[in-house]
Protein backbone atom coordinates (compact mmCIF):
# COMPACT_ATOMS: atom_id res chain seq x y z
CA UNK A 1 0.00 0.00 0.00
CA UNK A 2 0.76 3.17 -1.10
CA UNK A 3 1.83 5.69 1.78
CA UNK A 4 -0.76 9.01 2.03
CA UNK A 5 0.70 12.25 0.75
CA UNK A 6 -0.46 15.62 1.20
CA UNK A 7 -1.35 17.88 -1.24
CA UNK A 8 -0.03 21.50 -0.92
CA UNK A 9 -4.07 22.88 -0.66
CA UNK A 10 -4.55 19.73 1.94
CA UNK A 11 -1.39 21.24 3.47
CA UNK A 12 -2.60 25.09 3.62
CA UNK A 13 -6.45 23.66 4.79
CA UNK A 14 -4.38 22.04 7.77
CA UNK A 15 -2.31 24.92 8.58
CA UNK A 16 -5.23 27.28 8.92
CA UNK A 17 -7.00 24.29 11.19
CA UNK A 18 -4.11 24.68 13.36
CA UNK A 19 -4.68 28.28 13.53
CA UNK A 20 -7.76 27.82 14.26
CA UNK A 21 -7.64 25.36 17.04
CA UNK A 22 -4.96 27.16 18.62
CA UNK A 23 -7.25 30.03 19.16
CA UNK A 24 -10.29 27.97 20.55
CA UNK A 25 -7.91 26.23 22.94
CA UNK A 26 -6.78 29.44 24.01
CA UNK A 27 -9.93 30.53 24.81
CA UNK A 28 -10.24 27.13 26.37
CA UNK A 29 -7.82 28.18 29.12
CA UNK A 30 -9.23 31.42 29.72
CA UNK A 31 -12.88 29.56 29.94
CA UNK A 32 -11.40 27.14 32.48
CA UNK A 33 -9.41 30.07 34.32
CA UNK A 34 -12.66 32.06 34.97
CA UNK A 35 -14.41 28.91 36.01
CA UNK A 36 -11.72 27.99 38.38
CA UNK A 37 -12.01 31.66 39.66
CA UNK A 38 -15.90 31.80 39.69
CA UNK A 39 -15.69 28.29 42.11
CA UNK A 40 -13.43 30.41 44.56
CA UNK A 41 -15.49 33.28 44.66
CA UNK A 42 -19.07 31.86 45.12
CA UNK A 43 -16.93 29.13 47.48
CA UNK A 44 -15.48 32.04 49.46
CA UNK A 45 -17.80 35.07 49.24
CA UNK A 46 -21.13 33.74 49.52
CA UNK A 47 -19.91 31.77 52.00
CA UNK A 48 -18.94 34.86 54.01
CA UNK A 49 -22.59 36.52 53.51
CA UNK A 50 -23.79 33.29 55.25
CA UNK A 51 -21.93 34.17 58.07
CA UNK A 52 -24.59 37.11 58.32
CA UNK A 53 -27.62 34.54 58.48
CA UNK A 54 -28.23 35.11 62.48
CA UNK A 55 -29.00 38.69 61.58
CA UNK A 56 -32.93 39.37 61.77
CA UNK A 57 -34.34 40.11 58.13
CA UNK A 58 -31.02 38.80 56.56
CA UNK A 59 -31.79 36.70 53.28
CA UNK A 60 -31.52 32.67 53.96
CA UNK A 61 -30.18 30.50 51.40
CA UNK A 62 -31.57 27.15 51.77
CA UNK A 63 -27.82 25.24 50.02
CA UNK A 64 -24.02 25.62 50.41
CA UNK A 65 -22.09 27.84 48.50
CA UNK A 66 -19.58 26.13 48.78
CA UNK A 67 -20.70 22.96 47.33
CA UNK A 68 -21.80 25.09 44.20
CA UNK A 69 -17.79 26.58 43.96
CA UNK A 70 -16.81 22.80 44.34
CA UNK A 71 -18.94 22.06 41.33
CA UNK A 72 -17.80 24.50 39.29
CA UNK A 73 -14.35 23.92 40.18
CA UNK A 74 -14.87 19.91 39.19
CA UNK A 75 -16.32 20.70 35.69
CA UNK A 76 -13.19 23.07 35.36
CA UNK A 77 -11.25 20.12 35.39
CA UNK A 78 -13.41 17.98 33.43
CA UNK A 79 -13.39 21.00 30.57
CA UNK A 80 -9.51 21.10 30.78
CA UNK A 81 -8.97 17.98 29.62
CA UNK A 82 -10.46 18.42 25.75
CA UNK A 83 -9.05 22.09 25.34
CA UNK A 84 -5.68 20.53 26.61
CA UNK A 85 -5.96 18.06 23.64
CA UNK A 86 -7.12 20.32 21.16
CA UNK A 87 -3.70 22.71 22.39
CA UNK A 88 -1.81 20.06 21.53
CA UNK A 89 -3.52 18.87 18.46
CA UNK A 90 -2.65 22.35 17.28
CA UNK A 91 0.94 22.46 18.48
CA UNK A 92 2.21 18.73 17.13
CA UNK A 93 0.30 20.15 13.82
CA UNK A 94 2.41 23.16 13.36
CA UNK A 95 5.74 20.99 14.48
CA UNK A 96 4.79 18.40 11.94
CA UNK A 97 3.78 21.07 8.85
CA UNK A 98 6.98 22.97 9.90
CA UNK A 99 9.05 20.16 9.72
CA UNK A 100 7.20 17.37 7.51
CA UNK A 101 7.91 15.02 10.60
CA UNK A 102 5.27 12.40 10.14
CA UNK A 103 5.72 11.16 13.80
CA UNK A 104 4.69 14.60 14.92
CA UNK A 105 1.54 14.22 12.32
CA UNK A 106 0.34 10.85 13.53
CA UNK A 107 0.81 12.84 17.60
CA UNK A 108 -1.31 15.82 16.56
CA UNK A 109 -4.08 13.07 14.96
CA UNK A 110 -3.52 10.76 18.22
CA UNK A 111 -4.48 14.02 19.99
CA UNK A 112 -7.43 15.24 17.90
CA UNK A 113 -8.66 11.90 18.28
CA UNK A 114 -8.75 12.04 22.11
CA UNK A 115 -10.23 15.21 21.99
CA UNK A 116 -13.22 14.08 19.91
CA UNK A 117 -13.69 11.07 22.14
CA UNK A 118 -13.50 12.91 25.09
CA UNK A 119 -16.66 15.51 23.79
CA UNK A 120 -18.49 12.77 22.54
CA UNK A 121 -18.51 10.82 25.95
CA UNK A 122 -19.01 14.11 27.51
CA UNK A 123 -22.07 14.55 24.90
CA UNK A 124 -23.50 10.56 26.04
CA UNK A 125 -23.12 11.29 29.92
CA UNK A 126 -25.01 15.14 29.49
CA UNK A 127 -27.65 13.40 27.42
CA UNK A 128 -28.06 10.67 29.71
CA UNK A 129 -28.27 13.45 32.54
CA UNK A 130 -30.80 15.35 30.26
CA UNK A 131 -33.14 12.03 30.38
CA UNK A 132 -32.66 11.31 34.08
CA UNK A 133 -34.01 14.70 34.97
CA UNK A 134 -36.72 15.41 32.48
CA UNK A 135 -37.79 11.56 34.40
CA UNK A 136 -37.59 12.94 37.74
CA UNK A 137 -39.09 16.09 37.10
CA UNK A 138 -42.41 14.36 35.39
CA UNK A 139 -42.60 11.75 38.17
CA UNK A 140 -42.32 14.65 40.60
CA UNK A 141 -45.06 16.85 38.61
CA UNK A 142 -47.23 13.35 38.31
CA UNK A 143 -46.69 12.84 41.83
CA UNK A 144 -47.66 16.58 42.81
CA UNK A 145 -50.92 16.77 40.42
CA UNK A 146 -52.12 13.39 42.01
CA UNK A 147 -51.85 14.67 45.44
CA UNK A 148 -53.27 17.64 44.99
CA UNK A 149 -56.27 16.10 43.45
CA UNK A 150 -57.68 13.96 46.10
CA UNK A 151 -58.01 17.92 48.31
CA UNK A 152 -60.34 19.17 45.39
CA UNK A 153 -62.90 16.30 45.91
CA UNK A 154 -62.42 16.88 49.87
Amino acid sequence: MEPLKLSDQSIGFLREAKTWTFFLSILGFIGVAFMVLAGIFVSVIFTMIDIFKDIPNAPNFPFPFVLIGLIYIILAVVYFFPVYYLYKFSKDLGTALLYFDEERLASAFRFLKKHFKFIGIMIICLIGLYIAVLITFAILGFAGVFSNAGAMFV
